[in-house]
This record gives C-alpha cells, structure tokens and sequence, in this order.
C-alpha cells in the first residue's frame, strides 16, 4: 500500500480535530535514502464492538505516511457499527474479515496468516499510533538484520482525551528483560515475521495474559532487542478497557498458567517471591550490576542524531546498552 493522504481519506467526524483527524503526516519517499526498499510492516488490528475507538485506530495507522504498509482487520462479529467504519476505509486496506472467532489470540493469529511484512505488531482496536512512528520504526529495523524486537515509548491518554507523559518502560523494567522477565508496552513493541514464525503465535487459551507468554517466548529466542525513546502508541485509558474488565481471569491465568511458564526457567519461584517484597528495589540495583554484560551482547539502544543536517539520510544509528 501506497502512502494515504489526508485529503484522500473520509472526512473525519464532526467536531474530531488534530491527530489523527485533521492532523496529516509528511508522506515519505518510495525508496528509503540510499536506494532500497522500505521494510514491510504488516500491522493487525483485532476489533469486537469498539466503534468509539475503531476509527481513530484506523486513521493512525493509515496516515502514517509509510510507503510500505500492510493493514488487517479481523473482526469477531460486532453487533455496533464497527462494520460500517471498516467499509468507510475498505479501500485502503489490505485485508478484512468478520465473523464469529475464539477470541483476541485466535483473531490476531488469523490477521497474521494474511500478512506477507518483515515487521509485526498487532494494536487493538482501542489504541492508535504516533505520528510518524512507523517511518522511524522502517528507519531502525533497516539498520541490522538480526533486529528481532523494537521497544518504544508509549503516550498515555486519558478517558477525556487529554495526553499525558510519555511511558518509556524499558528504563524502568530492563533489569527483568535481562533474566528473561517481559514487561513490554505491547502496542509500542513491533517485531519480526521471523521471531513471529519461530513461536508459532500467541496461545489461544490465553484471554489476557497472551503477550505476556508471547513476549517471554520472544525474549528467549531473539537474538538483538532495540529499546528507543521514539514515541510510538497512544494507549487510551478507559473502563471498557480488557485490562480492567478481565482482571479477575488476567489474575487467574497470571498464577495458573504463565508464572509456572516463567518461573520454570529458573528452576524456582524464588525470583517472582522475591521481586514481589520491600527488597525489590535493592534487587534490581543487584541486577543492574550483574547483568549488564548480557544486556550489552543482546539489548541495543536506537538513538537519532539530531546534529546530522542532511535529512536525506537515515540519521538513526545503534548504539551498546550500558543500562539507565
């Protein structure tokens, strides 16, 4: 898919201003600044009954300006008007589906049979995109090959549409990444087909807790981690929101199904008790100390050089992670 302009697009709802309604990003280039094609994202978006978000979802991804895009809804049969906002941007999209499914992992898994890019990531129908995030996502995942995740910040808002900060977990939560522990923004982490193809998809019986597993699965088996503080999600903060909705099934499945899994490759419960007490803090000082060295060899840092005048080049560069 070709980069979409604002101008093309269905004129946004009454009274719907900024990003991404009236706000446009610069279309990029069909090839990238030295000549080669941009990485494919394929982007899914799974949706069941959130017509009050699903087109500011949709305008996000499509207005990012990126020449190489795949975009997919998998829809589970929604009852609302979900069906007529996807028609409205039928056009434009690579593929859509709706009927009944088993849930959001079976969704997702079924968007993903579909998609042909380099670079995964599902955003649910209640979240969006940054403007310009996907251009400086291609922009790294060109820089190394073995690139198998990109973590990046996410901006938070709240029910009545203010923005708040930038989250940028990775600062926080490296030390867990370090011993095999995921704390990811889902929607603000993309990665590849390949790592994608090796865990063969998320766990179907999984309600909430499947980018958990799915993001302990990734850590295991990738080779390079990038962390960035290029903002790439806006996570929508709401009582609708599965997360608040499902915590009691989110809590079941935390200690039936992916503690067990997690723990297990220790051997113990030892880290989770211990992780959980006062003793936290001095924990993860412990850990900064001691596993910096593996954080090095697997986890790199995206950093923009902003002192670079030629914007025809791609100005990102990697850099060794020494922790925060």
């Amino acid at each position: 898919m070709s980069c979409v302009t604002l101008n093309e697009l269905p004129p946004p709802p009454l009274g719907k201003t900024g990003w991404p309604w009236t706000g446009n990003t610069q279309p990029m280039p069909e090839k990238m600044p030295d000549g080669s094609e941009w990485p494919k994202i394929s982007i899914v978006t799974p949706n069941y009954n959130y017509d009050r978000f699903l087109e500011e979802t949709i305008r996000s991804v499509l207005l990012q300006g990126y020449p190489n895009l795949e975009y997919i809804i998998i829809d589970g049969g929604s009852t609302d008007n979900s069906i007529e906002i996807i028609k409205k941007y039928e056009p434009w999209l690579t593929y859509w589906v709706s009927e009944p499914d088993q849930g959001q992992s079976n969704a997702i898994n079924k968007g993903f049979k579909q998609a042909t890019g380099l670079i995964f990531n599902w955003l649910n129908s209640d979240d969006a995109l940054m403007p310009n995030a996907l251009i400086h996502l291609g922009q790294i995942f060109s820089l190394n090959p073995d690139i198998d995740w990109i973590s990046g910040g996410r901006m938070i808002k709240d029910e009545d549409g203010t923005f708040k900060e930038v989250h940028l977990t990775w600062q926080i939560s490296w030390p867990l990444y370090s011993i095999g522990l995921p704390d990811f923004p889902q929607e603000a982490t993309f990665f590849s087909a390949n790592i994608w193809e090796k865990i063969g998809g998320l766990d179907e019986t999984l309600e909430c807790g499947l980018d958990v597993l799915f993001f302990y699965q990734v850590l295991v088996l990738s080779k390079i981690g990038v962390f960035t503080q290029a903002p790439f999600s806006i996570l929508n903060i709401h009582p609708e929101q599965k997360t608040y909705r499902l915590r009691n099934i989110g809590n079941q499945e935390s200690h039936e199904k992916l503690v067990p899994i997690i723990i297990s490759t220790y051997e113990s419960k030892f880290w989770d008790r211990l992780l959980r007490t006062r003793f936290s803090d001095i924990i993860f000082q412990i850990l900064k100390l001691f596993v910096v060295t593996k954080a090095k060899s697997k986890f790199k840092v995206a950093r923009y050089n902003y002192w670079n005048e030629n914007t025809n080049c791609n100005n990102w560069f990697l850099s060794d992670f020494s922790g925060v």
